[in-house]
């Protein structure tokens, strides 16, 4: 499965440090770091993407559409 990094923008200290703490609960890569502007941080998580997605159930789909 191949994984793709997904960045989080503008967050505060502690957002990022619960952010990076839960995805690493999960078994995730995350790392925070500073963003440009000094008083945010950028966190960055590396996720495993789907190859497919689910089939939509048929009680969601609408008959009018198909």
């Amino acid at each position: 499965m191949k994984k793709i990094p997904f960045k989080y923008d503008g967050l505060t200290s502690e957002e990022a440090e619960l952010l990076v703490r839960h995805y690493k609960d999960n078994g995730y890569r995350a790392v925070s770091s500073l963003s440009s502007d000094p008083k945010y941080w950028d966190a960055v998580v590396t996720l495993p993407e789907q190859q497919y997605l689910k089939p939509t159930p048929r009680s969601m789909v609408n008959k009018m559409w198909g």
